[in-house]
């Protein structure tokens, strides 16, 4: 018999010798595409303008291409946007980590939810 409420979670994280690309980036850069400011992103995620500026710096010294264009500011402020490229790239992580999430809640139902699967010990 299952415990009743059983559920698991999932975290899809891409990785060098170290993570640096995730659910936190692609929220980041999601949020600048809305926004046009990664200041306004940072503040949204509740996050230093300074540790998103050293988060996006990162994934893009592991990927070895911008993920971000950066515009100073004059009179009217800067602005910053992503680049074709990370837009891209944020696309391919979004669709693996949904598609691993699907096959991952697929084994969870076959196997926790399954019913009696028969098995010995």
């Amino acid at each position: 018999m299952m415990p009743e409420g059983l559920s698991f979670s999932l975290r899809v994280s891409l990785r060098r010798s170290e993570k640096f690309f995730g659910p936190g980036v692609a929220s980041l850069l999601r949020l600048v595409e809305r926004t046009g400011s990664l200041q306004t992103a940072a503040a949204e995620m509740q996050m230093s303008y300074s540790k998103a500026w050293k988060i996006i710096r990162k994934a893009e010294g592991e990927l070895g291409f911008p993920l971000m264009e950066r515009r100073v500011g004059g009179a009217g402020g800067g602005s910053s946007s992503v680049t074709a490229e990370g837009k891209r790239f944020l696309e391919r992580y979004e669709r693996f980590r949904q598609e691993v999430q699907d096959a991952a809640q697929r084994l969870f139902t076959e196997c926790f939810e399954g019913g009696d699967t028969n098995e010995t010990d």
